[in-house]
């Protein structure tokens, strides 16, 4: 048996999961926007996905995958939306498209206070960062990391909301500036 194929589709599993991880939540969002039952959508994502995988040969590298896991996903919204027969309400094309492009600018806002919040993050002191890692990364509760701090249960969940404040403060100040580097 000859393990060169095998070597060959590992590696290509490996390069779709490295594509698909940082665009994971934004093919989840776009079709949450599209498809208003939340059960349907994840149905929706977990098809398109499969899709992809099994076609992964006709993506181009280099190209965007997000556009080409976009197309997908848009093709299953369409399959999904004509065997829903019974479904009361109906988007004209026009309202789908309008859905889309707002969508597509939501997204991209994100990804703009996104890019801030790691800008914001850096300008905190060591010790609130390490608290923040605690509690989101490491998913820490809050009475561990009281515990872990020496201060009350009371005292970490104030510490959480000032530095929650002051983050959403920066972002902001940083997008009513439009000081973003």
């Amino acid at each position: 048996m000859n393990a060169q194929p095998k070597m060959k589709e590992k590696s290509r599993n490996s390069e779709f999961v490295e594509l698909l991880t940082p665009n994971y939540y934004k093919i989840h969002s776009y079709i949450q926007s599209m498809v208003p039952n939340k059960t349907d959508a994840e149905d929706i994502l977990q098809t398109s996905i499969t899709y992809m995988l099994e076609h992964f040969e006709d993506y181009k590298p280099g190209t965007q995958f997000l556009a080409w896991a976009i197309t997908i996903s848009k093709y299953h919204i369409f399959t999904y939306r004509k065997k829903q027969k019974r479904s009361i309400v109906h988007f004209s094309e026009e309202a789908i498209r309008l859905l889309e492009v707002e969508q597509q600018r939501l997204s991209d806002e994100m990804d703009v206070r996104l890019d801030i919040l790691a800008q914001c993050m850096k300008k905190l002191h060591r010790v609130d960062l390490a608290f923040l890692n605690k509690r989101f990364t490491r998913r820490m509760s809050v009475v561990d990391m009281a515990s872990d701090f020496g201060m009350s249960v009371h005292m970490a969940y104030k510490r959480l909301a000032r530095i929650k404040t002051l983050l959403l403060r920066c972002i902001d100040k940083t997008m009513d500036t439009g000081d973003v580097s």
